[in-house]
């Protein structure tokens, strides 16, 4: 036949009533409906049903004659000198859609009339029929059945309860009584749109589109498109059925079984399933778009092992093994696409994960790249891999930074990235050590952050360091793959243990990893025995600085923290040498514009913060004050305080040592070697001690000498308890007048002084210096002859010498004789030497002694006529004299009588106006307080009458002890009393006045 139909056939039942009107009577009749009709392109010999959608057809089709495609056709087959059964015409197996009658499908079968035969006549190997009748196709879809209740009765529970069960999976209710509906035909329950079946045409379709695509080699890029679908595990969200291994998959109907029958041959037909999408798939090369199918069909795969596809995908993704192309180098993309899908692919299989973690290591950066992925607690890897990766990372690193240091024109690329490298290395380090490490580390951050109120530097490190250790609390695997070692009870077993102690849940064996680290000291042969057990260490002259790092976070973890805090100072005595210059440049500026809107010109950073923290929280003092680290084959190490403030910047070591500064010890020897045994928990810093250590660095102890004289004067310039200073503080104060004239020049004339005329009213403002010689001359350490011999000598005996014009000027004015020289010569410092006319004047209106003849001084200064200044500069700086004189309160009557004639000031009036505003505001100033004081006075007497006329309570004996006293001494309050009272009295109006308590 060349058409195809499906009818169905109904049995119906009408009544019809009978002429006679009787009882109506029942007919049956058979009802036909045409459901499908379609002409074919073969003559067919069967047809079966193959689901809902389609049916299957076998015809036959005629044939091409030599025709390329039946010549395919036959050399596929396998047997060269054999014929195509069917004569003239090609055997097909046909999938025909239902609803619109086109083919899906054609498959030519291999029939043919007999294997192998010596005839020579080629024509009797081949079938000479055209009876399509003797071509039959069988099929699991299309058998003979009983009637449904009889099918029912003859199934026993078990099979009665999978017929349940499919019918509860296909939505259906049934109920005994609709036994007809109990059995649904079996090519309704399988769908072939669903099934792997048509995968062929979807994977050919991938290959053909991958295949046009060329790898960007370019190693910038951060995704290049590649000859194969790798990015399917990141682009497709795995469906949960993939990952899930416990999945009930029996209501799922099998695919049909055809056979095709023919009298000399038989041949059997499936589908095709995944293990045939996969080797197609392979066999094209496609690595990626094999795996992908596989795991979309993990569960009906029977020949492939899915870690093997998983093993051919990394494989040709890295281009690893028999995937390597010559002339073709791994792309950035590449690296990273695997990095991504390895905890997607790899799951729960911790053989896989070692397997991969080695393979990454061979590829320089491939350990940076995955280190966020390696499982820490799901599954459970050896010790060995994570030792093994940080050696790894380490090795990188230190032949990154040594190929950088030879590299010139790119240093500051090389040294970011060898920064970079550092930091990823220690970050990783730290998140696999013991979670208690983790713990105190972010203890030790917020310490310091709280300390110092500046949480935004250790926001970032806490943050991530919160994430490593919610992670090693937290991890699990989710891959597609397990691990059948690795069982529940491991996992359990390694929680506990975190709970129970923190302290050895570290991922590698910290003491093994020290011991490997140390080796890479570079330590020659008389070092390499040193204890690593005890409090010194010992360092190469070259030793990378992340070895070192790396050293102190592992003494940490095992809480050798006096070892650790030595790594740390031999950072900063070793690696920050080219830092040191800027960093005493910046100690001068400090002290010389100390002023707070001269900003610092300090830059540190925040990686070494939780030293300072290490120190506090373990009372590590006595570390700084007697080193324990040293170098082999180094003759220069600087002290311990010296490299603390080359490792934290000198604002956070200043903060740090003001905070734990002691006075000097001024004990004798024998008590000093009783508590030379009790040191370790001293946590203070003495002050001659650090003195000590930066003589070596005078720019430094410039800057810490004056850092404890402004922040801690009580034990510097203010002693409570005592009239005589230490020897030892007044030899610091001999050593920082030295560092005074050594590094106080620096920039002098553009902080301190100002133009000839002007007009400021800050006048009294002390530099630096002057403060110093204020606060410690009267101590005795630095005597007032010698500071004006030295001040004199260095600024070489000129008056006009702007250089420490100011400190000369205060040091002759207050300690000096008091003679008229001295006067003057203190004037013509502030005029010719400071150029500064508002402190001329307060010190003629200071000094009543020689007044008159100063303000004579300064008129004539003013008023002498000077060749090379005009008429209209002579009168600014007479003008400049009396705004300075009417801010000191002088009497401006004799300097406007003194104006020369034909001398021209600018705004004369408005000063002069402005000058008696101010007076008359001062007079009114004092005539209130003064009414102020009558009404206090008034008060104070008003009081006293009041507690005068106040009566007493006492026996009769003490009454006449009152009596007698009051007839000896006089009634009326003594002055001292009515100075008291009057005292207590203010103090009850102004509270925060000073007065003296009366009892």
């Amino acid at each position: 036949g060349d058409c195809l139909m499906s009818m169905v056939i109904r049995d119906t039942k009408s009544s019809a009533v009978t002429k006679d009107g009787s009882t109506p009577k029942e007919i049956k009749k058979k009802a036909v409906d045409c459901t499908m009709a379609w002409e074919l392109d073969c003559v067919a010999c069967s047809v079966v049903p193959l689901d809902e959608k389609h049916v299957a057809v076998l015809g036959l089709v005629p044939s091409a004659g030599s025709s390329s495609s039946s010549i395919d056709v036959t050399a596929e087959s396998g047997f060269g000198d054999s014929q195509l059964a069917g004569g003239d015409n090609v055997i097909e197996l046909q999938v025909i859609n239902r609803e619109d009658g086109k083919s899906v499908s054609n498959d030519s079968l291999p029939l043919v009339e007999q294997v192998h035969t010596n005839s020579v006549d080629n024509s009797m190997k081949r079938i000479r029929t055209g009876n399509a009748s003797e071509f039959i196709l069988l099929s699991s879809y299309a058998v003979s059945r009983m009637d449904d209740l009889a099918e029912w009765e003859a199934l026993d529970d078990g099979e009665r309860a999978i017929i349940e069960r499919e019918a509860d999976a296909f939505g259906v209710r049934r109920t005994d009584k609709s036994v007809s509906n109990k059995f649904s035909e079996l090519h309704q329950r399988w769908d072939m749109t669903n099934d792997v079946c048509s995968s062929g045409k979807e994977i050919l379709e991938d290959s053909l589109a991958f295949d046009d695509k060329k790898d960007d080699e370019s190693t910038s890029s951060q995704s290049s498109s590649c000859s194969d679908n790798y990015v399917f595990a990141l682009s497709e969200p795995i469906n949960p059925e993939i990952l899930s291994s416990d999945l009930d998959h029996s209501s799922r109907s099998s695919p049909p079984i055809m056979t095709v029958v023919y009298s000399y041959d038989a041949c059997l037909v499936q589908t095709r399933d995944v293990d045939d999408v996969v080797s197609y798939a392979r066999s094209m090369g496609k690595s990626a778009l094999a795996l992908k199918y596989a795991l979309a069909h993990r569960r009906d795969m029977r020949r492939h092992e899915l870690d093997l596809l998983v093993d051919n995908y990394f494989s040709a993704l890295l281009r690893l093994g028999s995937h390597h192309a010559e002339g073709k180098a791994l792309s950035f993309s590449r690296v990273k696409i695997a990095a991504e899908s390895l905890p997607i692919l790899l799951g729960g299989d911790s053989r896989m994960w070692q397997r991969w973690i080695f393979m990454f290591a061979r590829i320089p950066g491939g350990l940076f790249l995955i280190r966020q992925k390696i499982p820490v607690r799901d599954p459970h890897l050896p010790t060995y891999v994570f030792e093994m990766t940080l050696e790894k990372m380490l090795e990188e690193t230190v032949n990154h930074r040594s190929q950088g240091n030879t590299i010139s024109g790119e240093n500051d690329v090389n040294n970011a990235a060898s920064d970079k490298m550092t930091d990823l290395f220690l970050e990783t380090l730290r998140s696999w050590g013991p979670t208690s490490y983790l713990r105190k580390r972010i203890q030790m951050q917020r310490y310091y952050s709280q300390k110092s109120r500046n949480h935004s530097p250790a926001a970032t490190f806490i943050k991530q360091a919160e994430k490593d250790l919610q992670r090693r609390i937290s991890q699990t695997a989710f891959g597609v793959l397990s691990d059948a070692n690795d069982s529940a009870s491991k996992i359990e077993d390694i929680t506990t243990r975190q709970a129970i102690d923190a302290s050895k849940d570290s991922l590698f064996d910290v003491d093994n990893l020290i011991e490997k680290f140390s080796s890479r000291l570079q330590l020659n042969d008389k070092s390499t025995d040193r204890d690593h057990l005890s409090s010194n260490i010992f360092v190469g002259r070259n030793s990378d600085i992340t070895i070192i790092f790396a050293n102190a976070e592992l003494e940490m973890m095992r809480e050798k923290f006096d070892r650790a805090l030595g790594y740390y100072l031999s950072i900063g005595s070793s690696f920050m040498t080219e830092s040191l210059p800027i960093l005493e440049e910046t100690a001068v500026l400090t002290v010389n514009h100390s002023q707070e809107k001269l900003a610092l010109a300090e830059v540190t950073g925040t990686k070494y913060d939780h030293v300072l923290s290490l120190i506090e929280m373990h009372q590590l003092h006595y570390i700084l004050l007697n080193r324990n680290y040293s170098f082999v084959d180094k003759f220069i190490v600087e002290p311990p305080i010296v490299a603390l403030i080359m490792l934290v910047g000198l604002s956070k070591a200043g903060s740090f040592l003001m905070d734990c500064l002691s006075p000097p010890d001024t004990k004798s020897d024998a008590d000093e070697e009783m508590e030379n045994t009790n040191t370790s928990n001293d946590s203070n810093l003495p002050l001659d001690a650090i003195a000590a250590q930066l003589a070596s660095r005078p720019k430094l102890l410039y800057w810490f000498l004056f850092q404890v004289f402004t922040k801690r004067p009580d034990m510097y310039v203010k002693f409570p308890t005592t009239s005589v200073p230490p020897l030892i503080i007044t030899n610091l104060h001999r050593k920082q007048f030295s560092l005074f004239l050594d590094y106080a020049n620096e920039s002098e004339g553009e902080v301190i002084s100002e133009p000839i005329a002007s007009t400021s009213v800050i006048i009294d403002a002390d530099s630096p210096f002057m403060s110093f010689l204020r606060a410690t001359i009267p101590h005795g350490g630095v005597d007032a002859i010698t500071v004006r011999e030295r001040l004199g000598s260095y600024r070489g005996g000129r008056v006009d010498n702007p250089v420490f014009a100011r400190e000369l000027a205060f040091v002759t004015e207050k300690f000096g004789k008091g003679t008229i020289e001295e006067a003057k010569e203190v004037l013509n410092l502030y005029l010719l030497g400071a150029k500064n006319l508002s402190m001329a004047v307060a010190f003629a209106e200071r000094d009543s002694k020689h007044s008159k003849d100063l303000w004579k001084i300064l008129v004539e200064h003013c008023t002498i006529s000077d060749p090379s200044s005009d008429a209209s500069e002579k009168g600014a700086l007479f003008g400049s004299l009396l705004e300075a004189a009417a801010h000191c309160g002088a009497d401006l009557s004799s300097l406007v009588s003194s104006i020369p004639e034909g001398m021209s000031i600018q705004g004369l009036r408005p000063k002069l106006i402005a000058a008696i505003a101010d007076y008359r505001h001062k007079v009114r100033i004092h005539e209130y307080t003064a009414d102020a004081l009558s009404e206090d006075k008034v008060g104070l007497l008003r009081e006293l009458c009041h507690l005068s006329r106040r009566g007493e309570r006492s026996a009769e004996k003490k009454v006449r002890e009152d009596a007698h006293k009051k007839d000896v001494h006089s009634s009326k309050p003594s002055l001292l009393q009515m100075q008291r009272m009057k005292s207590s009295a203010a103090t009850m109006r102004h509270p925060n006045a000073f007065s003296l308590s009366i009892r």
